[in-house]
């Protein structure tokens, strides 16, 4: 009876895996018709998270799938990209944007990210290397700062090219112990394997950005 009572936690637990592992990062779409024009992509608007608003809040935590907002992007004399577009709505210096994607075996978005001004000029560009890697995620602060360039206007997100292809190599450890009966004795043999855990960078992958306040007028990239 003990047994049978542990096949619904059991059944659960492995679908929980099973469903963890089943995760795939989805390829952006470039086969449809292609931009030539960041104006002509649309925006998706992008403005301070209210913390003090649970509804807000929550929605500011959630990851979306890159390939469900990104468009494609052909820009003049360069191969097609897929980008995501967010409109700084009421985001002005100082504040803070924070873009973060998840780390998973079914593949990590090697993001790109560019700030430009309301001409779509760039403003600062940060490649997926200077993404820091915290927990599952990767992640990165962009500070913007009152500057003579011009006034941000925009987020860019794209695949970054020189990234894409390379993986996240975890090594870890598995502990195996099995109780060994002998002579009317028992002990436990305790055997240990090395473990590694493969995560791939790709050009689509699950992404958050998020926007905050900042009270100090000054920042480092």
């Amino acid at each position: 009876m003990r047994i049978w009572g542990l096949w619904p936690i059991a059944a659960l637990l492995l679908g929980s895996g099973c469903a963890s592992m089943a995760y795939k990062a989805k390829a952006p779409n470039l086969g449809g018709q292609c931009a030539d024009d960041l104006r002509n992509v649309a925006a998706l608007p992008l403005r301070h998270t209210v913390t003090t608003d649970k509804a807000s809040l929550k929605a500011s935590l959630k990851y979306t799938e890159f390939a469900s907002i990104a468009h494609c992007y052909r820009p003049a004399d360069a191969e097609a990209m897929a980008v995501a577009l967010y409109r700084l709505d009421g985001v002005s210096p100082p504040s803070q944007l924070s873009v973060s994607v998840l780390l998973s075996p079914g593949g990590t978005f090697a993001s790109s990210v560019e700030v430009l001004d309301a001409q779509y000029r760039p403003l600062q560009r940060y490649g997926f290397e200077r993404f820091v890697r915290r927990g599952a995620q990767y992640s990165l602060n962009v500070f913007l700062n009152p500057s003579d360039q011009g006034a941000p206007a925009y987020l860019l997100l794209a695949p970054d090219r020189g990234q894409v292809g390379k993986v996240d190599t975890a090594v870890g450890s598995q502990t195996n112990a099995m109780p060994i009966v002998t002579a009317g004795v028992m002990f436990t043999f305790v055997s240990g394997t090395e473990t590694q855990v493969a995560r791939p960078f790709v050009d689509g992958g699950q992404v958050r950005v998020t926007s905050q306040p900042q009270s100090s007028a000054s920042f480092d990239d």
